[in-house]
């Protein structure tokens, strides 16, 4: 298999808002457009056991925001990520097997019309002897404008030739995934290591945020959560949790991810209790800590610098006109 790769320099992340909350990520191999398409969902998540045939599909839609037909075409590739999590497309140990196990049943070419979609089936058919553990593949489609013409420059000649009749540049072509991550049933181990939990304890400027990384030491994907809670000073009544809907990220067999989490809203002034906490799949007690965070800006530094100055030189005065009063 051809490997290759997405450059960060040509991912562009994008949200698409539609009425069931989708977000979408769009990867430009063009230029700039204001072209878009939308897949539904972006991952998938199964628990397959040996032997299994399953079944299922996503949809590719064309959202109309323009007016134009997309052209797409689909193709599967096997996914993982290296250590810094850029994904990447390429044989990873026997973690891709699902690729040769999967079929699409649907056509990997066509036209969506503008408000249309069409859904992409697929079927996995599992070995009976598949190992144990996690399996990743993703799907990949490529779309453009259909109406979109693009320069032909295999030839050379043809195109110095028709250098003044041939419009210059290139078609505009996105990528976007869907990914599945997949579990054969059998001795899966869900194990994992949190470490390097950090918060900075005084802050001159920024949000108060917590970092910290997820090792994955078992042979499946899990769940890392990162929870946030902000207390005021003297209160136990939060000021800020996401509790109810916490930062959540999957971390793939022999990776490890970091990750920060923040309160985007932190006040220019404060002094907060704060708690940050970090769980895993496989790991059996969360990791946990807590820390008294000053914010103070540096002006107000300066203020307080210049009130103990003045003060501590008023006092010197005072003892020294005090000495002089004393003495006659």
């Amino acid at each position: 298999m051809t490997k290759f790769r997405i450059s960060s320099k040509r991912v562009v992340a994008g949200a698409l808002a539609l009425a069931f909350g989708l977000v979408s990520i769009l990867v430009p191999y063009g230029l700039a457009s204001a072209f878009s398409f939308v897949l539904s969902p972006m991952t998938q998540k199964i628990v397959l056991n040996p032997g299994d045939t399953f079944s299922s599909s996503f949809r590719v839609s064309n959202p109309g925001t323009e007016t134009s037909t997309i052209r797409y075409e689909v193709s599967l590739e096997k996914y993982y990520v290296n250590e810094k999590y850029d994904t990447v497309f390429e044989d990873v140990s026997d973690r891709g097997s699902i690729v040769e196990w999967t079929t699409i049943d649907s056509p990997t070419t066509g036209t969506i019309e503008p408000n249309d979609g069409i859904a992409v089936s697929y079927t996995v058919k599992v070995p009976s002897n598949a190992p144990a553990g996690g399996q990743y593949m993703a799907f990949k489609v490529k779309a453009y404008d259909a109406n979109e013409k693009q320069e032909d420059n295999t030839d050379d000649e043809k195109s110095k030739n028709n250098s003044g009749d041939v419009e210059a540049g290139l078609r505009n072509e996105y990528i976007m995934l869907h990914t599945v991550y997949a579990e054969i049933t059998g001795n899966s181990r869900r194990e994992g290591e949190i470490f390097d939990l950090q918060m900075a304890s005084f802050l001159l400027s920024g949000n108060i945020k917590g970092s910290a990384s997820v090792k994955n030491t078992g042979n499946v994907h899990g769940t890392a959560k990162y929870t946030l809670q902000v207390f005021p000073l003297f209160s136990n009544e939060e000021i800020y949790t996401n509790e109810e809907e916490p930062t959540e990220w999957t971390v793939l067999p022999d990776r490890t991810r970091t990750e920060v989490v923040e309160w985007d809203k932190t006040p220019a002034i404060g002094i907060f209790n704060v708690v940050f906490t970090v769980s895993f799949d496989g790991v059996t007690e969360p990791a946990r800590v807590s820390k008294l965070i000053i914010k103070c800006p540096v002006w107000l530094l300066f203020v307080i610098f210049f009130a103990i100055a003045s003060l501590i030189i008023w006092i010197v005065l005072k003892v020294r006109a005090r000495g002089k009063a004393t003495a006659e």
